[in-house]
């Protein structure tokens, strides 16, 4: 499961990385998936995505950590998968009107979130 801690590191460090130097795009991106994409299959996705993380923590130097975070993430992915349409909607706007310093501040913290898993391997 180690495999899949790389997997997280890079991914974090990436969108992170991406927030930080390209704002003003990431807005856009996000527009877009909300208008046009379906919240259950990005909840779905989330969810898997932090169950994995959970289950992976157990590979890492520290386990509270990775634990904790992989469990935030799937209930945020269980909600948006189950959650009904007009509870998750505000929920997903609230992310996407963030200013351009909270979103460069999102960024910064998975980066070094990122950079933490990286040395926890």
């Amino acid at each position: 499961m180690t495999w899949f801690l790389y997997v997280a590191a890079v991914l974090f460090i990436a969108k992170g990385s991406f927030l930080v130097l390209h704002t003003d795009k990431a807005v856009e991106y996000g527009e877009m998936i909300l208008e046009k994409g379906s919240h259950r299959i990005w909840g779905l996705a989330a969810a898997l995505f932090g169950i994995l993380l959970a289950v992976a923590s157990f590979w890492s130097g520290v386990v509270w950590f990775l634990l904790l975070l992989g469990i935030l993430i799937g209930g945020m992915g269980l909600f948006l998968f189950l959650g009904e349409e007009e509870k998750v909607r505000p929920l997903l706007r609230t992310w996407t009107s963030l200013s351009g310093t909270g979103l460069r501040l999102w960024g910064l913290i998975l980066v070094v979130t990122g950079t933490a898993i990286l040395s926890w391997i």
